[in-house]
């Protein structure tokens, strides 16, 4: 075991300092670079996403099929882990402990998550032995006494075998391998994975309120785990153990460990009063993850802290740890690392650790929502860039590398049969989702609706996207549910079609008539604010119009001529965007209400085309007692 401790006060990020291996400047990216870089993402999608649905569709069947009903009858507030791990049996000794409180009066049963090949010797409640079943991936143990509402009581599974692992995402659990040389047990459990080595309430929306592990293992080994280490122990015989433990509200699927014979660096970040361990458990021969650990991992936390609040386990640590294949995955306060993974380091190091805010301290509640995990860990990476470079411009063009134009929904309306962890929808798409928020609310808005709502009564919790909407609107100060209706539920994305002409107003200055329709054939009809740059004979003005209507003409004032007309130049909506020529359009497209007894009168207006305007009344009847002038009048009155 090697350890080499370094204490790191300030680290300044600059282009000529900073190791990059990512393979291009998000600063200056051309149109070929951005279509390389999106076809990376999507082969990485592809795989991680085919590797991942084989456990989620494997958990929700068990679950659909054995329904685990009581599971909702029970509230796990704590597990202690105890696991002695045998690397040439590539097996374990275990036990769990558990404190619970009944949700129900007379909870006779407890049913958790095992898969059976893991064999349970003795399970105790309260000091007392009890009876248990074992049929399938459920442990049913029976209370010896029926436990009240409101009443916690202890409870104890002792087992052992061989646990179960499709390493990684292909079926989660817990593996042994020898990676590049490197001898490593490690874990690998989202979405449903921990039943295949320990027994669990096996589902997100449950969080223990902490956890903690003894983990017995070779003793010329380290083992990494959540939260902050207690002791570390030689037993003897070539043995040792580790004791940790994590003080925060966690999900079973975030609880993880890998145990090998690391390299361990040590920095300290300062932050805001605030001094914290920052651990690097390397392979001795994983040279870019090393440097990357050491030199990245401090930068990142400044930004993200400022972008979103601060680090949420700031009180423990954060350690980027090697494991096994397909092991990339943000553990709480722990996120693992394959080094040999094909993909690059450093987008798996600031998207991994993202979900410490995104999924750790925040989870989805179940994986319809999946997208509040992945959507923001996504779109943490712009944030990343953005701060790294200082270039909002190095932001917008990491987005245009998540820019997904096609079809389906980002809510996963049925996990047993949509793929979850798609990467065009619950990611790339996800990332949009939250980029067009920051657009629409601006940056002063966003940042602060977003602290208020990792700050809030979600904090260490599991939410769903109203619950997001709602916050975001009592942040605000309005009903942002149109946002999050047509962008998580709803499918696809706008196709503006845009015209404009600039004449002088006869009473002074100039007029824009400005003409934007939505022309999508398949996709139902958007609301967003639609930013303007224009170029006058001034100089520049930015302005903006709310567009909600498949035809709109707005009328804009100025004081100078307009030259040209950029269209949401930065991208702040995910769409398309075409200009056409100015033809004849009508201003006047919705007739004020009218109140009985009180005169009324409308005038309608068109801009473009050639005047005079000729005006009909095409069918219906008017309202007794009013009159339609047409022709060349066009006065409702």
């Amino acid at each position: 075991m090697l350890i080499r401790v370094a204490f790191l006060v300030v680290f300044v990020l600059a282009s000529a300092g900073f190791a990059q291996p990512a393979r291009y400047d998000p600063r200056h990216l051309s149109s070929e670079q951005i279509a390389a870089e999106q076809a990376r993402r999507r082969e990485y999608y592809r795989l991680e996403s085919e590797r991942r649905e084989l456990a989620v569709k494997r958990g929700l069947v068990n679950q659909a099929r054995l329904l685990n009903a009581n599971q909702t009858d029970y509230d796990v507030k704590y597990y202690g882990i105890h696991v002695s791990i045998n690397f040439t049996t590539e097996s374990i000794v275990a036990a769990i402990d558990y404190q619970i409180e009944s949700r129900v009066n007379n909870l006779s049963v407890v049913d958790l998550d095992l898969i059976n090949q893991l064999i349970v010797d003795s399970v105790k409640v309260n000091g007392q032995t009890a009876m248990r079943s074992h049929v399938g991936s459920v442990l049913s143990i029976t209370m010896p006494v029926p436990q009240p509402a409101g009443q916690r009581f202890s409870m104890n599974v002792y087992y052992h075998g061989q646990p179960y692992s499709g390493y990684g995402y292909t079926d989660g659990g817990m593996g042994f391998m020898n990676n590049n040389g490197n001898l490593v047990c490690w874990t690998a459990t989202e979405p449903f994975g921990s039943r295949n080595w320990w027994p669990c309430k096996d589902t997100p929306e449950d969080k223990a309120d902490s956890v903690e592990l003894w983990i017995e293992c070779p003793a010329t080994m380290t083992a990494a785990t959540n939260g902050v280490m207690l002791s570390n122990t030689d037993l003897g015989g070539g043995r040792r153990l580790f004791h940790w433990k994590h003080r925060y509200p966690i999900t079973t699927y975030l609880v993880a460990l890998s145990v090998a014979n690391f390299v361990i660096d040590q920095n300290t970040w300062n932050y805001d009063g605030h001094s914290m361990p920052v651990y690097s458990y390397a392979f001795p021969n994983a040279w870019n993850y090393i440097t990357l650990f050491d030199t990245l991992t401090i930068p990142m936390l400044n930004i993200y802290s400022d972008a979103f609040g601060i680090y949420p386990f700031v009180n423990e640590k954060l350690a980027n740890v090697n494991c096994g294949i397909y092991g990339t995955m943000e553990h709480q306060t722990c996120s693992f690392h394959d080094p040999f993974s094909f993909y690059d380091p450093e987008y798996l190091l600031i998207h991994e650790n993202a979900h410490q805010w995104w999924g750790d301290m925040i989870t989805c509640k179940t994986f319809h929502h999946i997208w509040i995990n992945e959507g923001f860990g996504t779109f943490s990476e712009a944030i990343f860039y953005e701060g790294a470079y200082g270039s909002l411009q190095a932001y917008l063009n990491h987005m245009q590398t998540l820019k997904y134009m096609g079809e389906g929904t980002i809510y996963v309306e049925d996990p047993l049969t949509e793929v979850i962890f798609d990467g065009n929808l619950s990611y790339n798409k996800g990332a949009w989702v939250v980029h067009m928020l920051r657009g629409v609310l601006g940056d002063s808005t966003f940042f602060r609706a977003i602290k208020e709502w990792t700050g809030g009564p979600f904090r260490y919790g599991s939410a769903t996207t109203e619950d997001l909407s709602a916050s975001i609107s009592a942040s605000v100060g309005r009903d942002m549910s149109w946002f999050f209706n047509e962008w998580i539920y709803g499918n696809g994305h706008p196709s503006y079609e845009y015209s404009w002409q600039c004449s002088p107003d006869p009473g002074g200055g100039y007029n824009l008539d400005l003409c934007i329709e939505q022309v999508q054939q398949l996709y139902p009809l958007f609301q967003m604010p639609v930013r303007l740059h224009l170029n006058t004979t001034a100089g520049a003005r930015d302005t903006s119009v709310f567009n909600q209507w498949w035809e709109q003409v707005y009328r804009i004032h100025l004081t100078d001529s307009v030259t040209a007309v950029q269209f949401d130049p930065q991208q702040w909506i995910l769409r398309d965007a075409v200009q056409v020529p100015f033809t004849m359009h009508a201003v006047t497209t919705v007739c004020p209400d009218a109140e009985f007894g009180v005169p009324y009168y409308l005038k309608f207006e068109a801009v473009g085309g050639v005047e005079p305007y000729h005006w009909n009344l095409w069918g219906g009847d008017l309202p007794y007692g009013m009159q339609f002038d047409g022709d060349t009048v066009g006065v409702l009155s």
